[in-house]
């Protein structure tokens, strides 16, 4: 497997703004291509057909079913309906199963609230695997941290920048680059404290001492 994996969900979906980034992030050399359910409705729409198709397919029209087999000549992964994962943590399993560095997620965010919290959950199964992982979309890249983290303002996903912790407690929060800056900081769940900075250096530094923090790169649309 390549190291890069791109996970496409069944979430919300701007097919523009999608073809531009995985241009961008993968010119010419693709990544690995998994997609979940209705995610495979939104690789097409990218001239995509997934190396991994799996699902319960309650969500997707089964014609794309038969496309992708006549198109890859490989069968889907079916999974019933009722089970313990949701088709997003299967493909993230998927990728990890087979060897990935880096995990994208698109449709991974937008419309049913429980499924967008659950994979920004994923992230920390991505950490725990030792595996770097993010959802995107047009608005926001979401990323999760336990040490360092350095954005170069010439490379970041839009305007803000915010953190907000997953574990109870961030300790030791040092930000540098930043309008706001931050030095041996402490930020718990209930504070809105790391919302809306801004990277005012050529790099803003994100360094913690212990816990989990989301770092969201966002834009207004």
């Amino acid at each position: 497997m390549k190291k890069e994996c791109l996970i496409i969900a069944g979430g919300e979906w701007d097919t523009t703004f999608a073809s531009r980034y995985v241009k961008e992030k993968y010119g010419m050399e693709l990544p690995t291509v998994i997609t979940a359910d209705l995610g495979l409705s939104r690789a097409v729409r990218l001239g995509l057909w997934p190396d991994l198709l799996l699902g319960d397919f309650d969500s997707l029209d089964r014609s794309y079913l038969e496309d992708y087999r006549k198109q890859t000549g490989k069968e889907p992964l079916f999974f019933p309906s009722e089970k313990d994962d949701t088709d997003s943590a299967l493909a993230v399993e998927a990728a990890l199963e087979q060897g990935a560095s880096h995990i994208c997620i698109l449709g991974g965010t937008g419309g049913r609230l429980d499924h967008t919290l659950a994979n920004i959950s994923l992230l920390v199964r991505c950490m725990e695997a030792g595996v770097q992982g993010e959802l995107v979309d047009s608005c926001n890249r979401i990323r999760l941290i336990d040490a360092r983290l350095d954005i170069r303002k010439d490379e970041q996903f839009g305007v803000y920048v915010s953190l907000l912790p997953l574990s109870a407690d961030v300790t030791g929060i040092t930000l540098e680059g930043f309008r706001y800056p931050l030095t041996n900081a402490v930020i718990s769940q209930g504070m809105t404290l790391g919302v809306s900075n801004e990277i005012l250096g050529e790099t803003g530094s994100i360094r913690i001492r212990t816990g989990k923090l989301l770092v969201i790169e966002s834009r207004d649309k």
